[in-house]
């Protein structure tokens, strides 16, 4: 049996936000909008620490995001400053809550948009 088409549709966007829908340990950077977002932040506004390069074209550690998480969420390091928006059901991963740079949207216009610099200097 097929599943049904909300669970499809969740599984499609959750792999096209996060690269996955498995642990945020496994979030994939290169391959998904999340992983994007973050490591262009990390790169031109945090001078590489979690990636550990400046260079877009360099690959980055497998932990990267990981590391992040576990930094912006007990309060060890600040939180980058961008901002996903990604639709209603989608601001969490295996139940766990993306640290702050993820917003849930109703808003079209917003949605799968990222924004970075204090939320309107740069808009992809």
């Amino acid at each position: 049996m097929w599943p049904g088409w909300n669970l499809a549709t969740w599984h499609l966007l959750s792999g096209f936000v996060y690269g996955g829908i498995s642990p945020p340990d496994l979030v994939s950077p290169p391959g998904s909008l999340y992983g994007t977002a973050f490591r262009y932040a990390d790169k031109t506004r945090n001078n590489g620490a979690y990636t550990r390069s400046v260079d877009q074209a360099v690959c980055d550690p497998p932990r990267a995001v990981a590391l992040y998480f576990e930094a912006a969420s007990n309060g060890a390091a600040p939180p980058l400053d961008f901002t996903l928006y990604v639709p209603a059901g989608f601001g969490s991963l295996a139940g766990v809550k993306i640290p702050p740079n993820v917003e849930e949207t109703d808003d079209p216009g917003r949605i799968f948009t990222a924004r970075f610099a204090g939320g309107g200097r740069e808009v992809w």
